[in-house]
Parts: structure tokens; sequence; C-alpha cells
């Protein structure tokens, strides 16, 4: 993403919707790269005589993913595909999902998909793999605190997968801390002469310059309804609160 000086002047809440759409097409473009190489890689495994493909044939991802983990840096937490259930031969559900630990060496991340299990990770139900599965687009969820691996606030980005003949192998995903979010976005917010926060789909709030509205907290508190600006990328919105 181009550095905050490098956008026109003057800052606009048209601008900073503009720069928040630019990153997140950034990193819609890191999970069609990740979901283009399932896609082959599926289409190449099923034009074989051969059985139906099994998890440990997904092996050849990881270096597509990890790839695009370490060209955005610290933008992306963690990234990988997630399955659609029952499309594996040998497991009902399965993540080929990775990420960078502090020597920023690939790690795989394991989760309890066992339904037996209390523990059980059952993400066929959640928004981020429901929405493109059900409806066929992109989407992304958050912010929540990713209890799984960090106790940060994260967003999920993720992206259908599908191949040719129109079946839907599963979600092209990543997770982005807020932290890195708010790194990119506000020096650019702080140059708009008033108080704006980006907002999600639920109301609320991602990051902004108000400090009234923390990350997370539901922009129902408002005193006063506030035209909303959309994001282009994404589902959600931009808001301006008036002079600091």
């Amino acid at each position: 993403m181009r550095d905050p000086d490098e956008y026109p002047a003057p800052v606009t809440a048209e601008s900073l919707a503009s720069a928040v759409t630019e990153l997140a097409e950034e990193i819609y473009q890191s999970l069609g790269i990740i979901g283009s190489g399932l896609a082959t890689l599926w289409e190449d495994l099923t034009a074989k005589a051969r059985p139906a493909p099994r998890s440990t044939d997904l092996a050849p991802l990881r270096g597509t993913i990890v790839g695009e983990l370490e060209r955005r840096g610290e933008l992306l937490e963690s990234a990988g595909v997630v399955m659609a259930d029952g499309i594996l031969s040998d497991r009902p559900r399965h993540l080929e999902w990775w990420f960078l630990d502090a020597q920023r060496a690939p790690r795989r991340l394991m989760l309890e998909l066992n339904p037996h299990s209390e523990y059980f990770y059952d993400y066929t139900g959640m928004e981020w793999f429901a929405i493109p599965r059900d409806q066929g687009r992109r989407w992304v969820h958050g912010p929540l605190l990713d209890y799984a691996c960090t106790d940060q606030y994260v967003c999920t980005f993720a992206v259908p997968v599908t191949i040719a003949a129109g079946t839907f192998l599963g979600i092209a995903g990543a997770d982005v801390p807020v932290a890195s979010i708010e790194q990119l976005l506000l020096p650019r917010f702080r140059a708009y002469d008033q108080r704006v926060v980006l907002v999600n789909s639920e109301g609320r709030v991602i990051v902004g310059t108000d400090p009234e509205f923390t990350t997370g907290s539901k922009t129902s508190r408002m005193d006063r309804p506030a035209a909303a600006v959309p994001i282009e990328a994404t589902a959600w919105s931009l808001y301006s609160l008036g002079q600091r």
C-alpha cells in the first residue's frame, strides 16, 4: 500500500474510503492467489485416474500460502484454505492454514475438528465461511478477538474457491490484525480535519481517531447520526464525526 503522504491533498472522507478500499483489495489479491492455487491443484488431482483427493494432497499449497505471508509482511497474521465439508476423501473437515512464528518460520495451525470433542471447532457455521459458501461472494468478518491464536483483534477476510464445474471447494482466507490495519490507515485518518471511524456491517468500530469509539465498540452510542461513506471492497463504512 502506498505511503499516506503519496495520496493527493486535500484529505476527504472519500479519499480515506479509497485508501481503505486499496488496502482491502491488496488482501483479496493474496487470497485470489491462494484460491487459484487450490483450484488448479484440485483440477490436476481430479483429472488423473486416482482416488478422490485426500488432505495430504494439499501439501503443495504450503509454498503459495507461506509466500503470500512473507510478501505481505505483518499485514497478514495467518492465511490458508478451509475445505468444504466432506470434499476430501479422508477427512470430513480440514484446514491448510499457516502462520509465521517469531523467527518468521512457517508453522501450521492445528485446531480440533473432531465433532465429538468439547473443543470442536465447527467452522462450517461461521460467518467468514458460510457467506462465501452460500452466497458465492467474498466477505470480511470482525473485528473479533482471536482466542485460538494471539488474543488480539483480527478481521478475517475470505473468498470462495470453486472449480470450472461449479463445485465449491472451500474458502481462501486470512486473519488480519487490527493493529496492522491501524498502522497503515491511522496516519492518513489523522491528517483529516474531522474525527473518523471505520465501521463494519454490524456497526462495530474497526479503527478510528475518536477516543470514545475504540476497536470493537458499537457506533449505536453516537450522539447524532453521521453520514456514511461506503467502502467498495467490503461491507464496511466510514463515518465522519465532526471537527476534532
